[in-house]
């Protein structure tokens, strides 16, 4: 079922988390590691990312919130897969028991939670790995309008209240800009945004 992918969900994503797969993120294309396997490197990576080009190298750095993630999904599979509680399999990898439980549910009614559950943890992992680069600014008001929330348009076509400041991480220096009022603050001009230590704890 899993030595390539169909056009099934749930083996989709379960491909993408225990097989090597293919990658294309914007105009580069190759191969991407499983990734849970990722996931298990980046907790003794000092970055905790991975890319369509290889695997971080580990470092020996603690990475809490991989280690946390991964306990959490080694979790959730252990206490669902076929072969738990059975001794003869306590040392099967986590990729492996993800495969035989996804196998198992296929064609019944639990196949929707397995592909819901397994979406949610590919999403949780590639925002571990690669983590946004535009961010909102929570809980911290315009400088200059004074607004601590806007109102704009989500994807279904409705609308929802956002934080009015988004850092653009990936620019250097990082520039921090205003959806509101469209004020911009570069580098160290953000020490004048208020809520500094909250602001610096976003950042990080």
């Amino acid at each position: 079922m899993f030595g390539m992918p169909d056009h099934a969900p749930l083996s989709r994503v379960v491909f993408d988390l225990c097989r090597v797969h293919p990658r294309t993120v914007g105009e580069h294309h190759g191969l991407e590691a499983p990734l849970l396997y990722l996931l298990e490197r980046a907790i003794a990576s000092d970055q905790g990312r991975g890319s369509v080009s290889g695997v971080s190298g580990a470092s020996g750095v603690l990475n809490l919130a991989a280690l946390e993630l991964w306990q959490q999904v080694s979790a959730s599979i252990g206490e669902n897969w076929p072969g738990r509680g059975d001794l003869a399999q306590a040392k099967t990898p986590v990729i492996s028991r993800l495969e035989t439980w996804a196998s198992s549910l296929a064609g019944s009614d639990e196949e929707v939670y397995l592909l819901e559950m397994c979406h949610y943890w590919r999403g949780q992992i590639r925002d571990l790995l690669e983590p946004p680069k535009e961010v909102p600014l929570r809980g911290i008001s315009c400088p200059t309008c004074k607004q601590d929330r806007i109102l704009m348009q989500d994807p279904d076509g409705g609308s929802v209240y956002q934080p009015p400041l988004l850092a653009y991480l990936s620019e250097d220096p990082i520039r921090v800009e205003c959806r509101g009022c469209t004020g911009t603050w570069l580098g160290t001009d953000l020490q004048f945004i208020g809520a500094a230590a909250e602001f610096t704890g976003q950042l990080t």
